[in-house]
């Protein structure tokens, strides 16, 4: 639906694309899009679905609305389906507003939260954080049943919840974040570490601190799903796009543990698309990564020097050609140039 695959968790075997597809940027962007307070009105959406809507309001009708949700997403092109969605998020968001109808949209946000179509819980999750101010305990409760969806566009939706409450007052609200950091299901820790990408914001630099220390306790996570989409993600298209300098300090302090997940998670967070840091820097870094006799570690260094031989040919290829002259970094080395041909 729309605008629902546009972020989130790494899915297969590769972690992260290494260069700037549409999917690597959909995946960068989309989840700030959906954790952005949501306003104004899309174009495009016929006007005999406009009336529906307005008559589900006057009926007080959910299961209409949630019928044509679905109808719309069946018979239509993905991008209007999503647009449609859009529109009903945003009209609901709206309605929240005003006294007369807030209580209406919290009785079918709950109602929609439970519903089996996939539509209907996206809506929730859209919704959800514009009660956390007066529905506490409930939001968080739903929002950490819907971070253990089984599908995975909605535990998407769900990490955006999270974002935005955390957004909206990150200096009151972010101990709720740690505390779903450290759930038991590691599927509400993956949403909260997915979050953390639409959480970041350059124009807050004090929150680069605590983030980096909410990340740090998952660095030694060895479920599957938190790996890939923290060292790769997390890291890398988040702290380190958007914090680069703190990013890279933590980084070289992590350094000094030994346990492989860690050095694996440091090492593929550059292999972002978009690496906005010191290459020298990126590369003292990555060196006794590259020297890893595991090679879980150096593999990872090997996928992040082939993005950086990517991007800047001309900077690091001369650095790793002296690096191949020294038998411990020989292996990762040649793996990066074999498969950095375009």
């Amino acid at each position: 639906m729309g605008t629902r695959m546009l972020a989130g968790e790494a899915r297969g075997a590769k972690p992260v694309a290494h260069s700037e597809s549409a999917k690597s940027r959909s995946r960068r962007n989309g989840l700030r899009k959906k954790s952005a307070v949501i306003a104004g009105m899309p174009a495009g959406i016929p006007e005999y679905l406009r009336i529906q809507v307005e008559r589900v309001f006057e009926l007080d009708d959910p299961d209409t609305l949630i019928t044509t949700m679905v109808a719309v997403g069946r018979q239509r092109a993905r991008a209007e389906a999503g647009v449609f969605q859009t529109y009903v998020i945003r009209r609901l968001r709206q309605a929240t507003e005003q006294a007369v109808t807030r209580r209406k949209v919290w009785l079918w946000t709950r109602l929609c939260s439970a519903r089996p179509e996939i539509e209907a819980r996206e809506v929730a999750c859209a919704l959800l954080d514009t009660f956390w101010r007066d529905h506490r305990k409930d939001v968080e409760r739903l929002t950490l049943n819907l971070a253990r969806d089984e599908e995975r566009e909605v535990r998407l939706y769900a990490a955006s919840t999270m974002a935005r409450i955390i957004r909206s007052n990150f200096r009151a609200y972010f101990r709720y974040m740690r505390a779903w950091s450290r759930h038991s299901d590691p599927s509400v820790r993956r949403q909260v570490v997915i979050a953390t990408v639409a959480v970041a914001d350059s124009d807050h630099p004090e929150w680069a601190r605590p983030l980096l220390d909410l990340l740090e306790p998952h660095l030694t996570d060895r479920d599957p799903y938190i790996r890939r989409n923290l060292g790769p993600f997390a890291l890398g298209q988040g702290m380190l796009r958007v914090y680069p300098e703190e990013t890279l300090a933590r980084c070289e302090k992590w350094l000094g543990a030994d346990n492989e997940i860690v050095r694996w998670n440091i090492g593929m967070a550059f292999t972002t698309p978009v690496l906005p840091v010191d290459w020298n820097r990126a590369l003292s870094i990555l060196r006794p990564l590259a020297s890893d006799d595991r090679r879980f570690v150096w593999g990872a260094a090997a996928q992040a020097l082939k993005n950086m031989v990517l991007r800047d040919p001309r900077r690091v290829r001369p650095v790793l050609r002296r690096w191949m002259e020294e038998p411990p970094l020989r292996v990762a080395v040649s793996t990066a140039f074999s498969t950095s041909v375009r």
